[in-house]
This record gives structure tokens, sequence and C-alpha cells, in this order.
């Protein structure tokens, strides 16, 4: 499959077509066709038509993301004031670092700190989904919105809870599921419809934005814009530029993987964290070294 990447700009073959909404791979930034359903629809939301990398800067936009990765955060730093953050209860009872890691289910931020949050196959990990959906309507001010991706089935009306969070510890009503994180990471939930009930019972108006673009290199799937205090409105999609393009971004990616081993979290993390920071680093490092020769 060839086409257009919404991210970088580029165009030519995408990699890895097999894998989904985690494949079709853009060979020079490295975005998939779920990151780029995001930068799509977070377009839209902003009205820009055009490449991430070209999008103005708006310095006083604050911008909450949870599990950021790749070229298409290292943009949204650069275009906005961004907080890129991790879930590490570790380090957050060690630290206060609001700009580096955050716990969706007990936010440190003020009310109505942010004008967008954007979590991307984040939810489905997170052990109490309502108290976070409940907490970024707080952190969020009137009118901000919340894009979410989360692994979706729209012919199942009702979420299938995998894992039981009324007590104290976690109870597996179905047999473990993990992804994401190197596949250590449990996910509690396979969400239905009752997506949009769930986001709305937290305060928000929302809107399923289903996308099915060859030619941006997206498979089909469903994003979720969610509003605060208002009807959600989205802008119309529009034709890319042809003349708005990157140069190589393998730098960029070598970058984003470094940034991931950061000093800050290696010198407060335990022996066993140290490690996994480390690990981490290294795996994204040898991903876009992968990439970069196909």
């Amino acid at each position: 499959m060839t086409g257009r990447c919404n991210v970088c700009g580029a165009r030519g073959r995408f990699l890895r077509l097999e894998r989904g909404r985690e494949g079709t791979v853009c060979g020079n930034c490295g975005s998939t066709s779920r990151n780029r359903a995001v930068a799509l629809t977070l377009g839209r939301v902003l009205g820009e038509c055009i490449p991430v990398f070209a999008w103005r800067r708006r310095p006083t936009v604050r911008v909450l993301e949870s599990s950021p990765r790749g070229a298409l955060a290292m943009f949204f730093a650069e275009k906005f004031d961004y907080y890129g953050t991790e879930y590490d209860p570790g380090v957050i009872r060690v630290v206060m670092q609001p700009r580096a890691f955050a716990d969706f289910q007990q936010l440190h931020y003020a009310d109505s700190s942010f004008d967008l949050v954007i979590a991307s196959d984040v939810f489905e990990h997170i052990r109490r989904d309502s108290e976070a959906m409940r907490e970024l309507h707080r952190v969020l001010r009137s009118g901000g919105e919340l894009v979410l991706t989360v692994p979706y089935d729209h012919t199942r009306a009702q979420t299938i809870q995998r894992v039981d969070t009324t007590g104290p510890t976690d109870v597996h009503v179905l047999p473990p599921q993990y992804h994401g994180g190197g596949g250590h990471t449990l996910a509690y939930r396979e969400y239905g419809r009752d997506l949009v009930d769930l986001l709305a019972a937290a305060g928000f108006s929302v809107e399923r934005v289903e996308l099915d673009d060859p030619a941006l290199g997206i498979t089909p799937q469903s994003v979720f814009v969610a509003r605060k205090d208002a009807a959600v409105e989205l802008a119309a999609s529009g034709a890319l530029p042809r003349d708005r393009q990157t140069g190589p971004m393998l730098w960029y990616r070598l970058f984003v993987a470094y940034k991931s081993m950061s000093l800050a979290p290696l010198f407060l993390a335990s022996g066993r964290l140290r490690g996994k920071y480390l690990f981490a680093g290294w795996t994204q490092l040898f991903r876009d070294f992968m990439h970069a020769r196909q």
C-alpha cells in the first residue's frame, strides 16, 4: 500500500500492512495507522488539514497526553504547551513531575487546566476507567476536548469487563490479556457501544468518528471526540497539500527513543524500574532501526 502520511507528509510505501491499527507504518516517521487517525481527528478539532509537522504553533494551548510515543508526540511537543506523561506509580510516589508522570485516575492538576487531552489506546489499561473519565472532565476547560482511541467493536452493545476491580485487588473474570508496553500491560476491558454512554455519564458530549482512508494509510477504526460543556463540532476534512513534507526523520525517531531513556526517571527509579526504562528505550531504538532498513 502506498499513500501520504498526514504526520510527516511523506509519500511512499507503508510497511507492515497486516497489523491493522498498529500497522501501515510510515517508512519515514514511523507513525502507525492509529497515530495518523489520531492526527487526522485532532486536525479536524483544530481546523488543520495539513500534515502535523506543518501545523501552526499554538504555545498557549495546553495539551495532556498519556503514554505518548514516536514522531507524533515530538511534533505535539513543538506545537503546544505539551504534557506528555507516563503512568508509573512508583515514580509518582517518589517525586512530582507534572509534565512527565500522571495517574489519570487521580490527576494532580487544578480544575480547568487543559484545552485538549489525548488518550490513545490507554483507557482499556486503566483499572477504574470511570474515575479517569471524571478526572479528565475536571481538568479540561469548558469547551475542551478529549480525543480518545481504544480497541473498540461497534457490533458489541456492552463493554466486556475482563477484570473485576470492585475490590482492592484485581480478580480476573477472563484469562489475562496483555498488550502494549512490550506486551506487559494488562487489559481490563474490551469496549463496546456503551463507551459513548460511559463518557456521557462523566459529563461529556461525544462524537464517534469513523475513519477509513487508504490514501493516508488509515485502516478502518473509530476515534472518539468528547467535549466538555458543549456539543462536538468538527471541521470538515480537507485534502492534504502536495508540497508540504519533512525531510528524512530517522534522527527524530532516534531522539524520541533516547527521550524514553531520560536521565530523570533513571536516577529516580528503583533498580527494577531503571531496568524497565532501559529495556523500553533500547527496544524502541531497535524498532526504529528495523523500520529504517525497510
